[in-house]
C-alpha cells in the first residue's frame, strides 16, 4: 500500500511538471508566433485561386458590364470586374474601418491602385475625385488622415488625439467646458509586439471613436493642393 501511494505521488508530480513544461512551451511558441507576425505580417495571408484571372488573361480584353468600355480584368472607371471575370469568383473582404480615398483628377485612372481596394472591399472603400470630397468637420473626432507631416501623430497616439476633438466638440456645443465629454473615450496604447491590425481591433473593442481613415492618391507634386484643402485641416 505504501509503495502504491508513493508511486501515485510520483506520477502526480511528473504530470504536474509535464503540464508546466507544456505550458511554458506554448507560451514560448505564442511569443515566437507574435514576433514572427510582427516581422512578416503577410505570412498567414491566404491567397485565393488566380485561375479566373488566368482565363481572363488568355481571352484578352473584355467589356465593362456598366459602361461597355474595353478593359482588362476590371473597369477602373466603374470599379467592377469586366464580363470575362465573374464577380462571384472574386473574393471580397470586410474591413474593420471605412476607407475614403481622395484621388487627384490628374492621376491616371488605369494606374491607380486605389481601385484594387474598392474591388476587394466594395462596402468599405469609397473613392472621391478631388475637389469633390465630403465635409469632414463634423466627424473629425472619428477620422484619421494618413499623411506624413510635422503635426502627424503615431498609430499609438491616434485614440488619445481623437479624444481632444471629442472634448472640443462638447465645448463648442456647451458653454461649460469643465465637465467631462458626453462620450468619454479610454486611451489606448499600442502594446509592444502588437501590429497595426491588432491596434485597430483593440480600439474597436474598447469603444474608441476611430471609424474612418482617409488616404490621398496622387503623385507627391500633386499632393500639396489636396492636403492644404480646408476640408482636410485638423
Amino acid at each position: 500500500l505504501t509503495m502504491s501511494l508513493c508511486s501515485s505521488t510520483l506520477l502526480n508530480e511528473e504530470n504536474s511538471q509535464g503540464s508546466k513544461r507544456n505550458s511554458k512551451s506554448l507560451e514560448s511558441l505564442e511569443l515566437q508566433t507574435a514576433s514572427s507576425l510582427q516581422d512578416n505580417p503577410l505570412q498567414q495571408l491566404q491567397l485565393a485561386s488566380q485561375e479566373v484571372l488566368e482565363k481572363a488573361k488568355r481571352s484578352g480584353r473584355s467589356k465593362c458590364p456598366r459602361c461597355s468600355s474595353s478593359r482588362m480584368f476590371y473597369c477602373y472607371t466603374c470599379f467592377v470586374p469586366v464580363e470575362s471575370v465573374p464577380t462571384k469568383e472574386i473574393p471580397t473582404v470586410k474591413l474593420p474601418l471605412k476607407i475614403d480615398i481622395i484621388k487627384h483628377p490628374n492621376e491616371t485612372d488605369g494606374k491607380s491602385t486605389a481601385v484594387h481596394a474598392k474591388l476587394l472591399a466594395p462596402d468599405d472603400v469609397t473613392i472621391y475625385k478631388y475637389p469633390c470630397i465630403p465635409e469632414y468637420k463634423e466627424k473629425r473626432h472619428e477620422i484619421a488622415l494618413v499623411f506624413p507631416g510635422s503635426n502627424s501623430v503615431s498609430v499609438q497616439d491616434i485614440a488619445s488625439h481623437l479624444q481632444k476633438y471629442t472634448k472640443k466638440s462638447v465645448c463648442d456645443n456647451d458653454n461649460d467646458c469643465s465637465r467631462e465629454p458626453l462620450l468619454k473615450q479610454a486611451k489606448i496604447e499600442l502594446e509592444e509586439g502588437k501590429n497595426i491590425n491588432e491596434c485597430i481591433s483593440c480600439n474597436r473593442s474598447e469603444g474608441t471613436s476611430l471609424k474612418k481613415i482617409i488616404f490621398i492618391d496622387s503623385t507627391w507634386n500633386q499632393t500639396n493642393k489636396i492636403i492644404t484643402d480646408e476640408r482636410l485641416q485638423g
